[in-house]
């Protein structure tokens, strides 16, 4: 399995993945505390004319907690996005280009490949995250004075990981299922913003993945006991999801080209 995880990381540095999505998410976590020190209250300031600066900030929130919770909300909003079209074509590209028919023959594994896959990107999605919330927190301390300590930032950002590696699981079970790259982004996206919508709808988020990006926001420094269903329920999604792209892949004709 060791040549097959030189391999992912070959192409994750070869073809920028890793540049794509680590640039995205420090943009996010360095802009949020620029828009609400800078933007938002030179815009505000315009628009109320009795408005002194004082009540713009207590109007908008300004602290470091609101500012990195508000880039947390970013996070989801359009690190998904960016996360769900910077990786589409993990599964999709090679199944659509039949790549692994050499690697079949030459005795490789559906398990290892797809296992070394999730070990590469599974590993940037939980690094990014972490890394940028360090940024988010260090930049928005000096902006607006340091609120909280370091825990419970990095626990917030282990928590968006393991997120992140929920909505990397959709992706490869989409590109085997779809075949091709943009409808597998796409569909990723209907999952990952369907259950989050549902479950607010229903009150049902302590029941999906989308509670661990709730609990994120609390930054709490400690696991908490409301923390052990969404965290179960996300891992226990991630190897259904992972066995049923395991289990398409070994029921797939190799021996066609896609159309």
């Amino acid at each position: 399995m060791k040549c097959e995880i030189r391999k992912e990381l070959r192409y994750a540095l070869r073809s920028g993945r890793i540049l794509i999505v680590f640039a995205g998410f420090m943009f996010f976590a360095l802009l949020t505390p620029i828009m609400l020190k800078v933007v938002l209250p030179q815009v505000l300031k315009n628009q109320l004319v009795s408005g002194t600066v004082q009540n713009i900030e207590g109007i908008i929130g300004m602290t470091q907690v609101g500012c990195i919770q508000s880039y947390m909300g970013d996070v989801f909003e359009m690190g998904t996005i960016l996360i769900a079209f910077a990786l589409c074509g993990l599964t999709a590209s090679e199944v659509r280009g039949s790549t692994w028919v050499l690697p079949l023959c030459a005795g490789k594994k559906f398990g290892h490949m797809l296992g070394a896959k999730l070990i590469v990107f599974g590993a940037l999605m939980v690094m990014v995250p972490i890394l940028a919330m360090l940024a988010d927190y260090g930049y928005s301390g000096l902006l607006f004075g340091f609120e909280v300590g370091i825990s419970p930032v990095l626990y917030a950002g282990l928590l968006q990981g393991i997120y992140m590696l929920f909505l990397l699981s959709c992706l490869l079970l989409w590109g085997v299922m779809m075949k091709k790259p943009i409808p597998a982004g796409f569909s990723t996206l209907v999952t990952a913003y369907g259950i989050h919508f549902i479950s607010s709808l229903v009150g049902a988020q302590t029941w999906t993945p989308s509670g661990l990006l709730a609990e994120a926001q609390k930054l709490e420094p400690v696991f908490t006991p409301s923390l052990v269903v969404p965290l179960a329920v996300t891992l226990l999604l991630i190897v259904l999801m992972m066995a049923l792209t395991l289990l398409r892949l070994q029921r797939m004709e190799w021996n066609v080209r896609n159309a």
